[in-house]
């Protein structure tokens, strides 16, 4: 049965349809921004928004980190842990790296100059070369950012109207939207869950008549924190005679012996993968890059939009990139992902043994799951407030009703930062046992359903200083 609340929420009463009185007069700009504004959805996360005030923790400014504080988010007097960064090794900071991009400024300067269809920074061609000896790859080819790889590829592929695209349900927003160029130009989606088996996938590829079938998902899911089996996925692609494409944004620097990822963790083939990179998350630096064949690469830079119409990376950039695969690659690269191992585990293991149905992975994404939107909010909230800035994640970045706070350990937290965020978690857990978010929930609601903009209103929400158990 749905309160008044949750009405509310879903925007009762809403309309997409611009009205014509509202409108006229006005710019055509502003009569579709007051459209899209009367959405159900605007409007049910605008007064989501409104209602959880300072407990949202999103869109945050934050302010330089201090001495000694580089994991924490500084805003004012208020430091907190941040366990919410994907820089999972801590190289923004090493050495090595920070002296690659001075001396990659003083050497080319800041300005790439040109797009890469008319010429090169021969550092470019050199981490190229690096990035596929790092993955297993025959050839890779530099990206400003994942999405920006996906849109390079996924069209020239695959939009045609003799393909069908496979695409996980869990893979990240921005696969999914070249996907939609793809579509557009001719191709089939078709939304598959490769976290519940083949069998499925399966039944769907046998029953598809497109002569060309790609499988695309993430090599390791970015809201669950698990590594899908690829080794029997590539098998099952082989046999149905289907083009493999991972996005291992998350994998790149903290999987396999060397770091390369999903690809050298599992021994992959790249004779029949499409392998898609970050660098900005293991590798802490920016940009992304797609690894494959030699004759993928060859094509893709004579037919990929953003490699032929972007401007390239920086070449200071590069440096500093080039810089943070060395480390990698080295006796230090394999202690710092050992490290990371080691806490990411130790914190799954303290979690499950609060109770906390937290899934066993070696990856240091941790998802909590805690479930209502507002119970998700106010948890993060929580958290905060013993000193820790997690990821509040609710829908739509998450299914319905399944909000999960989002912890990412990093190599270069320290034993005590981790220690004091598990015992946080613990007043975490009591607190949510106990139900005090509801009954901060129920205060609000009643106030929000009667006065959202009432003297009543103001304050609700204060953040309390005693939090937990």
């Amino acid at each position: 049965m749905q309160t008044g609340l949750d009405s509310d929420l879903n925007g009762r009463g809403s309309s997409a349809e611009p009205s014509q009185a509202a409108s006229k007069g006005a710019s055509p700009l502003a009569a579709l921004l007051r459209q899209k504004s009367q959405s159900a959805e605007h409007r049910r996360l605008n007064r989501l928004t409104k209602l959880l005030g300072g407990f949202h923790l999103k869109g945050m400014i934050v302010d330089p980190p201090r001495q000694g504080q580089l994991r924490s988010l500084v805003q004012g007097d208020e430091i907190k842990v941040n366990f919410s960064s994907g820089n999972y090794l801590g190289l923004d900071v090493h050495p090595e790296v920070l002296e690659a991009c001075i001396e990659g400024i003083k050497t080319w300067a800041g300005h790439p100059g040109s797009s890469r269809i008319f010429y090169s920074h021969k550092n470019a061609v050199l981490l190229e070369q690096e990035l596929a000896t790092f993955v297993g790859a025959e050839a890779s080819m530099l990206a400003v950012n994942v999405s920006q790889a996906h849109q390079g590829v996924v069209p020239v592929l695959f939009g045609n109207r003799h393909t069908t695209i496979f695409i996980d349900k869990h893979a990240h927003t921005s696969m999914y939207m070249a996907s939609l160029i793809a579509k557009a130009k001719g191709a089939r989606i078709c939304r598959v869950d490769i976290r519940k088996g083949l069998t499925d996938l399966s039944n769907k590829i046998q029953r598809d008549l497109r002569p060309t079938k790609v499988l695309m998902l993430d090599g390791l899911f970015s809201m669950q924190g698990d590594v899908p089996q690829l080794v029997p996925i590539q098998q099952l692609c082989r046999r149905q005679n289907m083009v493999l494409y991972v996005d291992d944004a998350h994998g790149i620097g903290i999987l396999g012996e060397n770091g390369g990822g999903v690809a050298q963790h599992f021994n992959l083939n790249f004779e029949n993968l499409i392998l898609i990179g970050s660098l900005q998350k293991g590798l802490a630096c920016s940009g992304g890059f797609v690894a494959g064949s030699k004759a993928l690469i060859d094509l893709l830079k004579l037919q990929s939009t953003s490699y032929i119409f972007s401007g390239p990376l920086q070449p200071h950039t590069i440096e500093s990139i080039r810089a943070a695969v060395r480390v990698c690659m080295s006796g230090e690269g394999q202690r710092l992902r050992e490290n990371l191992k080691q806490k990411s585990h130790l914190l799954r293991a303290e979690l499950i043994a609060m109770g906390f149905d937290v899934e066993r992975s070696e990856s240091p994404i941790v998802p909590i799951p805690i479930g209502d939107d507002a119970a998700t909010m106010y948890a993060g909230r929580l958290l905060y407030d013993l000193g820790f800035y997690v990821s509040s994640v609710c829908y739509p970045a998450v299914p319905k009703g399944a909000g999960i706070l989002r912890v990412t350990v990093n190599s270069c937290h320290t034993d005590k930062e981790l220690a004091d965020l598990i015992s946080a978690c613990g007043h975490l857990r009591a607190w949510l046992l106990k139900g005090r978010w509801q009954k901060k929930w129920e205060m609000a609601k009643d106030i929000f359903v009667s006065n959202l903009s009432g003297p009543r209103y103001k304050g609700i929400l204060k953040p309390s200083k005693k939090w937990g158990a």
